[in-house]
């Protein structure tokens, strides 16, 4: 049996392009089409609702990555490891947290605002996938050495941070797609496919790991969509340990904030409203459409673990938030300066 390459050799035989070096690039040769480069930044984009998202990472990927640690027998958004009961339990902590999302005064200023007479897409969907709440989506980055950091670095509960894999074992994987032909061969009428822009949100997580999410379907495995490729590596210590230091042992993409505490209460969270429950029964159904058993409606309603309130229980109380609308008109005033914006739409 051949032996793995480590991390450092994939990415040799991957060809790896150096980024942030100022290289121009020509998407469609040197006479025609647009002329882009090698930057990393923001870059505002109108989709096809016409509304504005801040991708972040270079500006045009022809592929993106997924790094894990090792590999699984399947490979599924968290949504789907879950029994159908516990699925309903997690949709309904999902919805709690997207609705406290909403009431964070910067969340609440980036969907009042408009920027070139168009609406700013807030991705509470995709927020909540960053910050940990079941969804029916699986991360991808356009940042290979960011998708080398969750090859190489596994989460230690017990310490509540990053660690380097040191283990010899299990080899890690890196899955690479093609975002293109995911979408032309998905057979679905929507415009973007599977994947999906995340980049900027008003909460820090997702910029700095230059968030693409996929759209899962109930049953599916990750690796089996098109144009999926999955690479082998031999873990190595040393270069674990350099990756990890490289992002700030996990704080340059995990930066601390009031968001990931109030994540952490909503995944024990057991009291909901009318409104929350409704919602997340609704997600369910939709989410179980499409798979060939019925589901036990009467089963998953009694299931235990679920009190109705009145009034809802998450909230930023007690949490470190700026409130003032003037510091954070600021800091949307330097987002704005750092953005790029070309004049087109996804269509």
């Amino acid at each position: 049996m051949p032996t793995l390459p480590d991390l450092d050799q994939l990415r040799h035989q991957l060809a790896i392009p150096t980024i942030n070096a100022g290289r121009q690039i020509h998407l469609f040769g040197r006479r025609a089409g647009p002329v882009t480069d090698d930057i990393e930044g923001l870059h505002a984009i109108r989709d096809e609702q016409g509304r504005i998202r801040f991708m972040s990472g270079i500006e045009f990927s022809m592929q993106m990555y997924r790094g894990q640690t090792q590999v699984y027998p399947r490979c599924v958004p968290t949504l789907s490891r879950l029994k159908v009961e516990d699925q309903f339990l997690a949709l309904c902590r999902r919805i709690a947290f997207e609705d406290a999302i909403g009431e964070h005064p910067m969340v609440s200023l980036a969907e009042r605002i408009r920027l070139w007479d168009s609406s700013l897409y807030v991705d509470r969907e995709g927020l909540a996938q960053h910050y940990g709440l079941a969804t029916d989506m699986l991360d991808v980055t356009s940042n290979f050495d960011v998708a080398c950091f969750f090859a190489t670095c596994t989460w230690n509960h017990q310490d509540g941070k990053y660690q380097p894999v040191v283990s010899d074992g299990a080899p890690g994987v890196i899955y690479r797609i093609t975002p293109v032909l995911m979408t032309v061969m998905d057979g679905t009428e929507d415009v973007l496919g599977p994947v999906h822009i995340v980049g900027w949100q008003p909460l820090p997580r997702p910029e700095q790991q230059r968030a693409f999410v996929v759209r899962m379907k109930p049953g599916q495995d990750f690796t089996s969509l098109p144009s999926v490729e999955t690479f082998h590596f031999q873990h190595q210590a040393h270069i674990s340990h350099r990756i990890w230091n490289a992002f700030d042992q996990g704080a340059a993409l995990f930066p601390a904030d009031a968001a990931a505490e109030l994540a952490r209460r909503a995944e024990s969270l057991s009291e909901f409203t009318d409104s929350q429950v409704k919602r997340a029964w609704q997600r369910l159904t939709e989410w179980t459409a499409e798979t060939d058993s019925p589901i036990d409606t009467d089963r998953i309603r009694t299931a235990p673990g679920i009190t109705m309130i009145e009034s809802v229980r998450l909230n930023w109380n007690g949490l470190d938030i700026e409130t003032s609308e003037e510091r954070l008109m600021e800091q949307f005033r330097e987002l704005i300066d750092r953005a790029r914006f070309r004049m087109a739409a996804y269509g």
